[in-house]
């Protein structure tokens, strides 16, 4: 793997040995070794499964926390892990409590549970790192206002995977981890969790966390689109009219996002996003309309993680995506008719378990 560069504010770059593996990294003092970490996965669902395996192949402990069925299957066979170009079995530890002393905590839970779970971690006589990996916004200061700033590190996870059988995760695209203090009361329990992941899976230190999880925020501002449709997302955005739906979408969350004093990073997508919303609404659906789908072919069945949850029975996280940009337009005044149609559409979904075909969905909006 090529060598990355790892940024921390004001320090020398040093060489960190990370199983094997170089990587250079600013703001270390002395290398870190992940090999003996003992790591807990709280909620491992499609992500959380799909992290642990791969540690657990890295040389870390793994725990995973989980749900009854789930862990069952593991126990009994393992966790197959799917992959486009392999399918293997990762034997690995399995529970469905927290119990296990750790040094790091990954926490994979739903944005809707991070308050339980970290209410869960403070019963513990522990000072483990604990390290925010959930979609919005919100986790990093959730977290906090339990466990205190000082344990949390947060993680933006740029991957998609499946998780719909027991024992059974698939993963759907490549992967990018960006890891970054939560606050500066943090910054010193980086380096252990860059260590950690590095090794097994695609891992960046960013220097603004908040502005990589507004980022990803814009991207999973269609995962209503999936949800309310029932559509696999390589089908759902090529879809015309719900190609535009997701472009006004995404726009609507940028100028919100902007107007309400929050930014989003340097990333090729980020600066993508803001390009989409700037341009006259028909140029962005010219220029990027055909592009919404991405790695996702017409014939692909993935779903993201909030059609999923549908597809399980478990509740949704909507609020904290779509519902985001509408609180936020709610406290600055600015209208935000797209996210918000899709917000009620959505919960309306969940509550019925009842799809809407895409004539269904459109005929909420007006463009």
């Amino acid at each position: 793997m090529p060598m990355r560069t790892l940024h921390s504010a004001g320090l020398p770059a040093v060489r960190l040995q990370v199983s094997g593996r170089d990587v250079l990294q600013q703001g270390s003092v002395r290398p870190v070794s992940c090999l003996g970490m003992q790591v807990v996965v709280y909620g491992a669902g499609a992500i959380g499964s799909l992290v642990g395996a791969r540690l657990q192949e890295s040389g870390a402990n793994v725990s995973l926390i989980g749900r009854r069925a789930h862990v069952d299957a593991i126990q009994a066979n393992g966790l197959l892990v799917k992959e486009p170009d392999q399918s293997r079995l990762v034997r690995l530890r399995a529970t469905t409590v927290l119990a296990d002393p750790a040094d790091i905590i990954l926490l994979t839970v739903k944005s809707q549970d991070v308050q339980e779970a970290c209410r869960t971690i403070a019963r513990l006589d522990s000072d483990a790192t604990v390290v925010t990996m959930q979609n919005g916004v919100r986790s990093d200061r959730e977290a906090a206002e339990i466990l205190g700033p000082a344990r949390i590190v947060g993680c933006v996870l740029n991957i998609s995977a499946t998780y719909l059988e027991p024992g059974v995760v698939e993963q759907n695209t490549k992967e990018l981890l960006q890891v970054g203090a939560s606050f500066p009361q943090s910054v010193t329990r980086v380096d252990a969790v860059l260590a950690l992941l590095s090794p097994s899976m695609e891992t960046e230190h960013v220097p603004d966390i908040a502005r990589a999880r507004w980022t990803k925020l814009m991207a999973n501002l269609n995962n209503a689109i999936m949800a309310i449709t029932g559509l696999p997302i390589g089908r759902a955005l090529r879809h015309p009219g719900l190609a535009r739906l997701s472009i006004a979408t995404i726009r609507e969350g940028v100028r919100t996002a902007q107007l309400g004093g929050f930014g989003l990073d340097q990333s090729r997508r980020a600066r993508t996003f803001r390009l989409m919303s700037a341009l006259p609404m028909s140029l962005s659906y010219r220029l990027f309309g055909g592009r919404l789908a991405g790695n996702f072919p017409p014939e692909s069945t993935y779903g993201p993680s909030t059609l999923q949850s549908i597809q399980r029975g478990s509740s949704s996280e909507l609020d904290y995506l779509n519902g985001e940009i509408v609180s936020l337009g709610n406290r600055i005044a600015r209208p935000t008719p797209y996210n918000s149609g899709l917000l009620e559409a959505g919960r309306q979904v969940f509550a019925t378990h009842h799809h809407l075909t895409p004539a269904e969905l459109l005929q909420k909006f007006r463009f």
